[in-house]
């Protein structure tokens, strides 16, 4: 077989044959996936217990109690007149202090948180 060429193998037959094998890419592994985790969210505070405010005295509470610069009008002779409460007086009077500045003492069922009242009053 003069004529007849030899076939010549591939190379990568002629390593293998050799013994000599193309190292094959390691197979890629995707990245482990992380797993969703939750979010962790500040330990809420309970919330501050809620105060409880006094409810707010009605005048006649105020005039009773004699609560030291309580708006009030009161009668005299002339008129209606604005004071405030300075402290209670003898035999459940009240001492008040006139805008003017000055200072009286009046029973207590003189005393009315408007003018209005006071006016109602003088013609009762």
């Amino acid at each position: 077989m003069a004529g007849s060429k030899k076939k010549t193998k591939t190379k990568a037959k002629a390593k293998a044959a050799k013994g000599q094998r193309h190292a094959k890419p390691a197979p890629r592994r995707a990245a482990p996936k992380k797993s969703p985790t939750k979010a962790t969210k500040p330990a809420r505070k309970p919330p501050p217990p809620a105060v409880r405010r006094p409810s707010p005295k009605a005048f006649a509470e105020k005039v009773r109690d004699c609560d030291a610069g309580t708006a009030i009008w009161f009668m005299v002779a002339g008129g209606i007149e604005h004071a405030s409460i300075e402290r209670r007086g003898n035999d459940g009077a009240i001492v008040i202090r006139t805008d003017a500045g000055v200072t009286e003492v009046v029973p207590s069922g003189n005393l009315f948180e408007t003018a209005d009242e006071a006016r109602a009053a003088r013609f009762r």
